[in-house]
C-alpha cells in the first residue's frame, strides 16, 4: 500500500479532474452562489468536498470499516445539503442532525466499543458531533478548514494510514481553496473533514484527553460562536460572521493570512500534547 502522503497528490488530481469535468462537460457539481452579506465571493463556486472520500478511498478501504461508513455517511448528507442550497432550501436542520448523529455514532464504535463502555461510546459520539459541526462552522475563510483539519488528522493519525491519509488528501484541496478559491469544500467536504478529525480525536482522548489540545482551535470556534448565538436568541445552526477568523480579519489580519495563521497555531498547541519532548 503506498504511503499516506500519496492521498495529497491523490486528491489534487481528483479535484483538478472534478473542476475539469464540472466546467467543460457537464456541472454536476452544487454551486455556492454570492450574494449574502457573509459571503466574500462574487461569483459562484463549485462545492466539490465530495471528491475528497473518493481520493482517499485506498486507504479508508484497509482501514477500520466504521471510518470510511462514518465519513462517507456524512459526506452525502453533506452534499444534500450542498444541492438543496444550491436551488435555494437548506436540508432541514432535523435531517442534518439525524444523519450526522448517525455518522457520529458509526466514529465512535472506531473508537470505543459501545458494549463494553457504553459512557465512553457516547461521549465519543459526542465529540465526533461537535468536531463535525465545528469543521464546517470554520469553513469560512479560504484554506482554514482543509488546513485545520490537515493539522489535527496528521497529528492523531498515531499510525492509522486512512486517518493520516485524509489528513494529506486535506493538504491536496489546498491548492484549490487558498489563497485563492477555485474549488470550496462545502458541506459534504466540511462534514467529512470533521467526522474523520472527531474519530481521531476521540481515540486519542480515550488514551490521554490532552491530546484534545489538537482540536483546540475547533472547539474554542464552536463554543464561543454557540454561546454568541444562543445568547442573542439567534437559531445556533444559521451562519454569521462572530468566528475566530472573522475576528481575526476584524482585528486587521489580511485573509490570505488566516488559513496559515491558525493552522501553524493548531500545530504548536497540538504538538504540546501529541509530540512531547
Amino acid at each position: 500500500m503506498p504511503h499516506p502522503a500519496f492521498a495529497a497528490a491523490a486528491a489534487f488530481c481528483a479535484f483538478w479532474l472534478a473542476w475539469w469535468s464540472n466546467r467543460s462537460i457537464v456541472g454536476w457539481l452544487p454551486d455556492d452562489p454570492p450574494g449574502a452579506a457573509r459571503k466574500q465571493h462574487g461569483r459562484p463556486i463549485p462545492l466539490a468536498g465530495v471528491v475528497l472520500p473518493f481520493a482517499a478511498a485506498p486507504w479508508l478501504a484497509r482501514g477500520h470499516a466504521a471510518v470510511a461508513c462514518a465519513i462517507l455517511v456524512a459526506s452525502a448528507v453533506g452534499f444534500v445539503d450542498d444541492r438543496g442550497k444550491e436551488r435555494g432550501h437548506d436540508l432541514d436542520w432535523r435531517w442534518k442532525a439525524l444523519g450526522l448523529g448517525a455518522a457520529a455514532a458509526l466514529g465512535a464504535t472506531a473508537a470505543v466499543s459501545p458494549i463494553d463502555e457504553p459512557l465512553g461510546w457516547a461521549a465519543a459520539a459526542l465529540l465526533v458531533f461537535v468536531l463535525t459541526n465545528a469543521t464546517n462552522f470554520l469553513d469560512n475563510t479560504n484554506g482554514v478548514a482543509a488546513s485545520l483539519a490537515a493539522v489535527s488528522l496528521l497529528l492523531l493519525a498515531n499510525g492509522d494510514a486512512a486517518i493520516a491519509a485524509f489528513g494529506w488528501a486535506a493538504l491536496g484541496f489546498l491548492p484549490w481553496n487558498w489563497p485563492k478559491a477555485r474549488l470550496f469544500l462545502g458541506d459534504s467536504g466540511a462534514y467529512a473533514l470533521g467526522t474523520a478529525v472527531g474519530i481521531a480525536a476521540a481515540r486519542g482522548a480515550a488514551s490521554d484527553a490532552t491530546r484534545l489540545l489538537a482540536v483546540a482551535v475547533q472547539l474554542l470556534d464552536f463554543v464561543q460562536v454557540l454561546t454568541a448565538r444562543l445568547a442573542l436568541a439567534l437559531p445556533p445552526w444559521v451562519g454569521d460572521r462572530r468566528h475566530l477568523t472573522h475576528i481575526a480579519q476584524n482585528l486587521g489580519m489580511p485573509a490570505h493570512a488566516v488559513a496559515p495563521f491558525f493552522a501553524v497555531l493548531a500545530l504548536l498547541l497540538g504538538a504540546l500534547a501529541c509530540c512531547p519532548p
